[in-house]
């Protein structure tokens, strides 16, 4: 049982983009897979959660991509939890080419939630299970709360369906990062690529809802600004900043 995880991918067709880079979104489905086989085989996975009434919800992420790869490229991710936060679980993860050389940093936040209660739990629920590597940092600040703008304009709207929702019967977070890269046109992705994602989940979307997106500049972090509002109740389901480096 190691306390630090590590899981190969090699990227196939649905993983790059029309220019043949690995989409952001990817990076997080593997990041998704990384954390679970992680949590896994240190005693504290899903099977392991469920079985106490428990189940994790990954509650924000900070991404930092320095270089992408392509089909048929083989990356290697690895993953450790570094500590806690209130009520945060801090992971993070970096990913390798086949140099070994980092194309990656993440941050990550999860929060441990109750079944029957629907109600996030301290950290303090898995003591003496949790092995924390506190010194190492893929990033070493925290993801922090995003402030709303007022200067954005209506994007497309999103109807919740099968595809989108996971086994905890809502919309799953790679999705939500989707819908964010769906709010930029493709001659966007023609000129330039998203070097940073800063995305914080905020409530639980189901079937049948309807997202409508929003996205504006915010001067003050020189991002671009995206959010996920619910069509009917107005509620936020998530908000997100990224920032566009030009194509290398």
């Amino acid at each position: 049982m190691s306390i630090m995880g590590k899981q190969t991918y090699k990227l196939g067709t649905y993983a790059v983009d029309f220019n043949n880079r690995i989409k952001m979104s990817t990076v997080f489905n593997y990041m998704q897979e990384s954390a679970i086989a992680h949590a896994h085989s240190q005693k504290y996975g899903v099977s392991e959660m469920s079985k106490e009434g428990l189940f994790w919800i990954l509650s924000r992420a900070y991404i930092d991509m320095i270089d992408y790869p392509k089909l048929g490229d083989t990356v290697t991710m690895t993953t450790w939890t570094k500590g806690f936060d209130k009520i945060f679980v801090l992971r993070d993860f970096q990913v390798f080419n086949s140099d070994n050389k980092v194309i990656a940093n993440v941050t990550t936040n999860w929060v441990i939630v109750d079944w029957e209660k629907m109600r996030p739990q301290r950290p303090k629920i898995l003591k003496g299970t949790i092995e924390n590597l506190e010194d190492k940092h893929a990033v070493k600040e925290v993801p922090s709360k995003i402030f709303d703008i007022e200067d954005k304009q209506h994007v497309y709207d999103k109807h919740i369906s099968y595809c989108d929702i996971d086994l905890n019967h809502h919309v799953n977070n790679v999705r939500y990062v989707e819908m964010v890269l769906d709010s930029f046109k493709e001659d966007y992705y023609i000129n330039k690529q998203p070097e940073i994602l800063h995305i914080n989940f905020l409530t639980q979307c189901k079937y049948g809802q309807t997202i409508e997106m929003f996205k504006g500049y915010d001067k003050n972090t020189n991002n671009y600004y995206v959010e996920g509002v619910d069509k009917d109740t107005k509620i936020k389901y998530f908000q997100a900043l990224i920032n566009w480096s030009d194509k290398k």
